[in-house]
């Protein structure tokens, strides 16, 4: 059963997945990596307070697990709540403190709380196990760029350390999302256009540039607020890392 149950997600059948999932719950509701897979299911479907429940079920059963932990630890993170998430976090890598996503969680919760010279240390520890994670990278260039480096530094960074392909459009959206999410919306408008140039019908483009131009004419409040709804939301319908994906055999 399980075997199809991840053949369904791999496929992007996610809905179904989850029907799947609960019914093999009722023949064993204890059964650790079913319940496991729900929480990250549930999470890829942007259900983040669905996930949390799930997981903190998980936790009164299994407190010391460091996967289920991490994964409570990311939940808390999308929905804004980094002090609480690196609480979580900071607990699963006590147990595993070689733990791949916990380390990359953990770097980018720190990176959202401001805690540069930290996230630095922490997402170093990440490239040493995994060069080629390109989500780690990104966050790796915003600590730098927020330590001094100058927006155009930052980008230059970035596009040398990814050795981007000026048409990965995917990855053209993610620099001009998180340089919107710094405040430099005039750059990343240019980013935004770069894809429209190439798709002009680009959903993510389009509604970055949207969100991008909006906030240049908000107060400092209210683009906070929309930065975080935005963030949410934009990690709802994008993110494809493994830490959010990843399902258990």
């Amino acid at each position: 059963m399980f075997k199809n149950i991840i053949n369904n997600f791999k496929n992007g059948k996610t809905e179904q997945t989850i029907k799947d999932l609960d019914r093999a719950l009722e023949i064993d509701p204890d059964d650790l990596i079913g319940l496991r897979n729900k929480g990250i299911i549930l999470v890829n479907l942007g259900k983040y307070e669905e996930a949390i429940k799930v997981i903190d079920d998980l936790l009164e059963k299994y407190p010391n697990n460091s996967r289920i932990l991490s994964r409570k630890g990311l939940s808390l993170e999308i929905l804004g709540k980094h002090s609480e998430a690196l609480e979580y976090l900071d607990k699963a890598l006590e147990i595993d403190p070689n733990d791949l996503t916990g380390l990359r969680n953990k770097g980018i919760v720190l990176v959202n709380l401001g805690k540069y010279e930290e996230a630095i240390k922490v997402i170093d520890r990440v490239l040493s196990l995994d060069p080629s994670d390109s989500e780690i990278l990104l966050f790796k260039a915003i600590a730098l760029e927020s330590q001094g480096l100058a927006a155009e530094q930052f980008i230059q960074f970035y596009e040398k350390s990814m050795k981007i392909n000026t048409n990965d459009l995917e990855m053209l959206c993610n620099i001009g999302f998180h340089i919107t999410q710094m405040g430099g919306y005039e750059n990343a408008i240019k980013y935004f256009d770069r894809v429209l140039s190439i798709e002009p019908n680009n959903p993510v483009a389009i509604n970055g540039k949207d969100l991008a131009v909006s906030l240049q004419k908000l107060s400092s409040e209210e683009q906070a607020e929309l930065v975080r709804k935005s963030s949410t939301e934009y990690h709802s319908s994008t993110c494809s890392c493994a830490s959010c994906t990843q399902v258990e055999k």
